[in-house]
C-alpha cells in the first residue's frame, strides 16, 4: 500500500469518528444524587441498596416503593428503635437509637413513647415507672431506684 493511500485511509477513518453519533444525556433519566454532573449529565453515584426480603414492607412503607434506597438515604424500623442507612458499599446497616441498658439494671421495660428499654420499677398494676423517678400512688410517695427494681413508697411525710 502506497503512501497515498494509507493517508486517505486514516482520513476517511477520522471523517468516520467525527460522523458518529455522540452519546446524548438526558438528566431526567440519572438516579438521584447530591452533585450535578458536568454539564447537567449523570454524575457517577454509588449504586442504591436493595431492600432485603425482610426489610420490604418497611421500605415501601417510607417511600422507597421499588425497593431501593438512594445512598445515605435511612429509614426506621423495629417501631423507630433502628436507623437503617444505605452505604455507598451497597449494603444497608442498621443501628439502634436506644442508649444501651446498665449491666446494674434490676428490671427492664419500656415507658417512655420512644419504646426504648430502659432500668424500671414495676408498680402493684404492673406499670413501669422509669428508674430515678418519683410518682404518687394515692397518698403515698413512690421513688424508683436508678438502677429500677422495687417501686419504695412512703407515706409521703404525713403523719
Amino acid at each position: 500500500m502506497d503512501s497515498t493511500s494509507t493517508v486517505r485511509l486514516c482520513l476517511f477513518c477520522l471523517l468516520l469518528c467525527a460522523a458518529a453519533p455522540k452519546p446524548t444525556c438526558d438528566p431526567s433519566a440519572c438516579p438521584a444524587c447530591p452533585e450535578p454532573g458536568p454539564e447537567g449529565c449523570c454524575p457517577s453515584c454509588a449504586p442504591a441498596c436493595a431492600c432485603p426480603p425482610y426489610l420490604q414492607d418497611d421500605c415501601e412503607m417510607q417511600g422507597f416503593s421499588d425497593g431501593r434506597v438512594p445512598t445515605g438515604s435511612s429509614f426506621y424500623i423495629d417501631f423507630a428503635r433502628k436507623l437503617c442507612t444505605c452505604q455507598p458499599s451497597g449494603d444497608i446497616t442498621c443501628s439502634s437509637r436506644c442508649d444501651p441498658v446498665p449491666a446494674s439494671c434490676q428490671a427492664v421495660g419500656s415507658p417512655v413513647a420512644d419504646g426504648c428499654p430502659s432500668c424500671v420499677c414495676y408498680d402493684e398494676e404492673e406499670v413501669a415507672v422509669l428508674a430515678g423517678s418519683e410518682v404518687s400512688r394515692g397518698g403515698q410517695l413512690c421513688t424508683c431506684p436508678p438502677q429500677g427494681g422495687q417501686l419504695q413508697c412512703s407515706d409521703g411525710g404525713k403523719a
